[in-house]
């Protein structure tokens, strides 16, 4: 990866929340239902919430990443994903 050396299945972890969240962003810019595969938005969650350091954060076009949105715990998983890697619900 450009910003460190990293094992395989971090970066297949990696890969598979960008293509999950940018699907998110598709299903939001449609006025699509949000909610998108429950199980597997909550394993992205859990496995990004332990990999993503804060080093990464940043305004839009100066980090990967967006700074952490605040959302209720029982927002859907894709929801709450989507919110800690920086978008709005």
């Amino acid at each position: 990866m450009p910003m460190a050396e990293l094992p395989g299945s971090v970066c297949v972890w990696m890969a598979a929340g960008d293509i999950f969240t940018h699907g998110w962003d598709l299903a939001k810019a449609t006025g699509q239902p949000t909610d998108l595969e429950p199980e597997l938005a909550a394993a992205l969650l859990a496995r990004i919430t332990r990999l993503l350091p804060d080093s990464m954060r940043g305004p839009e076009g100066q980090a990967p990443f967006g700074p952490r949105v605040e959302v209720a715990e029982s927002a859907p998983p894709a929801d709450r994903l989507a919110a800690f890697v920086g978008r709005h619900p």
